[in-house]
């Protein structure tokens, strides 16, 4: 056991707090870090052994697009030198190209791809732009979209959403898009960049950054959160173990998979909301392949790739040698890698399925993995994306509602809950900042019932 989990095991006597957050992920523990910034106290609750929670879509930052990232790391001191990507690019089923260039496309589908390109950035950045019901596979084709062009367009909204783009409104894609600047902007983030900067095992360091700043006994782990009742002026909050913990707030951290899981009385809109449309969500997990050799650099490659068909939507190269091992991690994500959980596939089964298509992705030849390594141990639910439920109601929506407005004392969380940058670690820093300022500018500083005790 890490010395931070025995630190704040430590502190387990400790059942009260102004706030209560369930939830260690980036976004729950920056609640945390900014309630006790301004003399509120709080406790975190957390299901598993560790702080972090699970991975984001993209680990890309720059500090255009993430100042938030930017400064936290900056602070911290977790920046590494910037990244100098040796070797080429590969997308599916084309030649290897350089990574501030295109890949060598046709002609036709050179004009089509900076077409939809400038369209949909187009839309996306404007506010007054018609919503139309339609899909994102029909979206592009209304504006000519070849076939390669759909692929690249299915490609996207399954990195982003764990979704083909035939199964993702356009109103949903182009509101994501609009939080995070628009689609070149979105591009740039899932392709990466020469002003990238770098942090090293990004989610876990910058977890434990923010965990080790807080008070003493601040995080509990192993408490998984079964029920919550509400009042307006208190909370209890009772786990599996059978501890119970009283606060005046809840904060709800990963939002949509926590309403569905829990017992909340009385019952809060967006657990309806959730149960409502938790079909539609997509699905993405992180699946790691360890190879006794870098064989894309013998090959001239970065170990950057793009699956155009599959079930492997990115590939990143881990940037790490450990006792002479090299991996390759690869998002593994849409509805046929949701099924290779849900058939009950052995995981023997789904490692040869995703071998398969990592050769297909690199055009063959690669050797033998010495491990697969499967990052979510639930992948049916920590792996599964947010992004389109939040796209439609983070912004407004169609129903002008916002799904992530407080209800009574439970207030909201989580990378999907941001309206800049969803399911990013710039969008959980945001999520985790407003939920703290709006909890601040309901108790203030005067009425709070006392800092959690240091150990």
């Amino acid at each position: 056991m890490t010395q931070l989990a025995q630190e704040n095991l430590a502190g387990t006597q400790s059942r009260s707090a102004d706030v209560l957050v369930v939830g260690a992920g980036v976004s729950g523990l920056q609640t945390a870090r900014k309630l006790q910034q301004s003399g509120i106290s709080c406790l975190v609750l957390e299901a598993s052994g560790h702080v972090g929670g699970q991975a984001f879509t993209s680990d890309n930052f720059n500090e255009k697009n993430h100042p938030r990232t930017h400064a936290l790391a900056t602070e911290f001191g977790l920046i590494d030198e910037p990244r100098q990507m040796q070797g080429k690019t590969t997308l599916e089923g084309f030649e290897a190209f350089e990574s501030h260039e295109q890949p060598a496309l046709n002609a036709g589908d050179a004009a089509s791809l900076f077409q939809i390109k400038a369209i949909l950035d187009t839309l996306s950045l404007r506010p007054d732009a018609s919503r139309t019901d339609t899909t994102v596979e029909e979206l592009v084709s209304s504006y000519g979209a070849t076939d390669t062009v759909k692929k690249l367009a299915n490609l996207w909204t399954r990195t982003i959403f764990g979704l083909s783009s035939h199964n993702v409104s356009a109103s949903q894609f182009l509101s994501h898009c609009a939080s995070c600047g628009g689609l070149l902007a979105v591009l740039d983030n899932i392709n990466g960049s020469s002003d990238d900067f770098a942090i090293n095992e990004s989610l876990h360091q910058v977890a434990t950054a923010v965990a080790q700043r807080l008070n003493a006994g601040t995080i509990q782990l192993h408490q998984k959160v079964t029920h919550i009742e509400h009042t307006s002026k208190n909370c209890t909050v009772r786990t599996e173990s059978g501890d119970v913990f009283h606060g005046t707030k809840v904060v709800l951290a990963g939002s949509l998979a926590l309403c569905e899981s829990l017992q909340i009385e009385p019952s809060i809109v967006a657990a309806a909301q959730w149960e409502e449309m938790r079909d539609e969500q997509g699905f993405s997990t992180t699946v790691d392949v360890v190879f006794d050799h870098p064989w894309w650099q013998q090959r001239g490659l970065s170990g950057y790739a793009q699956g155009l068909t599959g079930p492997v939507a990115q590939v990143r190269p881990s940037g790490i040698e450990i006792d002479g091992l090299y991996s390759l991690s690869c998002q593994v994500s849409g509805e046929q890698a949701r099924g290779m959980w849900l058939w009950l596939m052995s995981e023997e089964e789904r490692e040869t399925l995703i071998m398969q298509h990592l050769g297909a992705v690199f055009g063959g030849g690669i050797p033998r993995a010495v491990q697969i390594i499967e990052q979510d141990e639930s992948p049916l639910v920590s792996g599964q994306q947010c992004l389109n439920i939040a796209g439609e109601n983070a912004a407004g929506g169609a129903t002008g509602l916002n799904m992530w407005a407080p209800e009574g004392s439970i207030h909201f969380t989580g990378a999907e809950t941001s309206n800049v940058w969803r399911g990013h670690m710039e969008g959980a820093l945001e999520a985790g900042e407003r939920a703290a300022t709006e909890v601040m500018a309901v108790l203030g500083t005067s009425n709070v019932i006392g800092l959690a005790p240091r150990l």
